[in-house]
C-alpha cells in the first residue's frame, strides 16, 4: 500500500462521479450516443440500461481505487488507477449503448416517424454576442508575465531552474537565453490564442436542435454563451499557473511544496467551475427549465415520457446513428462543421470527416502535452 497514491485515487473517484452523471447531462432524445424519439428515455430498456452502466461504473471505481491504492510501486499507482477507470467506464458505457441501440432496432422506434432536422437561422443572423471581455483577465495574465520577465532578464542568473520536483525543489538547470527564459511566456500565448479560438468557433458552430424540444433554441444561447466564459476563465487560469511558474524559474518566489499548490490550484478551480456549470447547464442546455415548461417538455435530463406531440407518429429528429462510431467519433463528409455537440458527455467533439478537423485535434492535443510538460518539469 503507497499512501503517495492518494494522487491517483482522487482522480479516479472524480472521473468515476463525473462518468456516473453523465447521462443525465444528455437530451432526452440522445441515450447512451444512440439517437431515439425522446418520450423513448422512460422505456424500460433505457432504464434498465442506466441501471446496469451505474452498477458497472460503481463496480470500476471501487477497483480502479483499490488498483492505485494498491499498486507495485507509486510511479505506477496513477497510470494504474486511471487505466482501470477510463477502460472499464468505457466498457459499461458501450455496454448500456448496445443494450438501447438493439431495442431502438428491434422495436422500430422511428418506422412510420416523420424525420426532421431542425434549423434556426436567426442563429446565424442574430448570434449570441461573444464573451469577449471574459478573454481580458488571460490577456492581462500573460502580458504582465511578458513585461515581469522583460524587466527581469537582465537579473536572471545565467543558469535557469528547468525541472522541480513534486516538493518544488529544483533538480536540474539549463543556460539562460531567450527561449528558455520566455519559455512559459511563448506557452500562455499559444495557449490563449488556442482556446480563445476554440470557444469562438464552437460559439459560432452548428447548433445541434432538438426537432421535439420547444425551447431549443433558447437552450441552445445559453448553454454555448456559459459554456464560452468557462473556456475563458480556464484560459486565465492555465495562465496563472504558467505565471507561478515563471515567477519560480526567474528566482521570484521561493521553491517549497506551495509551489504546486499555486502551479495546480487555478487549474483545479477553474476545471470544478466548468463542471458545475455542465452540471447545471446539461449538453446543449438539456437541463435548464423555463416557465412555460410543462412536464412533457424536453430539457427534464430525467428520462420523462415525452409531450403529446412527440408521441408515436409524430415528429421525432432525424435518425442520424450513421454517423456516430459507437456513439462517440463523429465522421460526416457532406457535414462542413469542424466542432459538433458530443452526444455523451457535455462540450464538443470534432468532425473526424473534416481535413481542418487534423489541425485542431493537434491543437487540443499540444495544450494537454505542454500542461503536462509544464507539471513535470516545474
Amino acid at each position: 500500500m503507497h499512501t503517495s497514491a492518494l494522487p491517483a485515487v482522487l482522480p479516479a473517484l472524480l472521473i468515476g462521479s463525473l462518468s456516473l452523471l453523465t447521462p443525465v447531462l444528455t437530451p432526452p432524445s440522445v441515450q447512451f450516443g444512440v439517437r431515439v424519439p425522446a418520450e423513448r428515455a422512460g422505456d424500460p430498456v433505457v432504464t434498465a440500461a442506466r441501471r446496469t452502466y451505474r452498477i458497472g461504473v460503481g463496480a470500476v471505481t471501487v477497483v480502479a481505487v483499490l488498483a492505485g491504492w494498491f499498486a507495485a510501486s507509486s510511479q505506477a499507482a496513477i497510470p494504474t488507477a486511471l487505466l482501470v477507470e477510463f477502460g472499464g467506464s468505457l466498457a459499461a458505457y458501450l455496454v448500456a449503448r448496445s443494450h438501447v441501440a438493439d431495442a431502438k432496432r428491434d422495436g422500430r422506434w422511428f418506422q412510420g416517424r416523420t424525420q426532421v432536422t431542425v434549423t434556426d437561422t436567426a442563429l446565424r443572423t442574430r448570434p449570441e454576442p461573444f464573451p469577449w471581455l471574459w478573454a481580458l483577465p488571460a490577456a492581462v495574465i500573460t502580458v504582465g508575465t511578458a513585461i515581469v520577465g522583460a524587466v527581469r532578464y537582465p537579473r536572471m542568473p545565467n543558469r535557469l531552474v528547468s525541472h522541480y520536483d513534486g516538493g518544488g525543489h529544483p533538480t536540474s538547470y539549463t543556460d539562460k537565453n531567450f527561449g528558455s527564459a520566455f519559455a512559459l511566456v511563448l506557452a500562455q500565448i499559444g495557449i490563449t490564442a488556442l482556446i480563445v479560438a476554440v470557444s469562438w468557433a464552437t460559439a459560432r458552430g452548428k447548433a445541434q436542435l432538438d426537432a421535439q424540444d420547444p425551447h431549443a433554441t433558447r437552450r441552445h444561447r445559453r448553454f454555448v454563451t456559459a459554456m464560452a466564459r468557462c473556456l475563458l476563465v480556464l484560459a486565465a487560469a492555465v495562465d496563472l499557473s504558467m505565471l507561478f511558474g515563471a515567477l519560480a524559474m526567474w528566482k521570484l518566489t521561493g521553491s517549497t511544496g506551495v509551489f504546486v499548490v499555486l502551479l495546480l490550484a487555478p487549474i483545479v478551480l477553474a476545471t470544478a467551475g466548468l463542471i458545475v456549470v455542465s452540471v447545471r447547464f446539461g449538453q446543449g442546455g438539456s437541463r435548464l427549465r423555463f416557465a412555460e415548461d410543462t412536464p412533457g417538455d424536453g430539457g427534464s435530463g430525467d428520462g420523462g415520457s415525452g409531450s403529446t406531440a412527440s408521441q408515436a407518429g409524430g415528429t421525432v429528429n432525424r435518425d442520424d446513428d450513421r454517423f456516430w462510431k459507437l456513439g462517440i467519433f463523429y465522421a460526416n463528409r457532406e457535414d462542413p462543421s469542424v466542432f459538433v455537440q458530443k452526444r455523451f458527455g457535455v462540450g464538443w467533439t470534432i468532425n473526424f470527416a473534416r481535413p481542418a478537423a487534423a489541425g485542431v485535434f493537434v491543437g487540443i492535443l499540444a495544450i494537454g502535452l505542454l500542461f503536462g510538460t509544464l507539471l513535470g518539469s516545474h
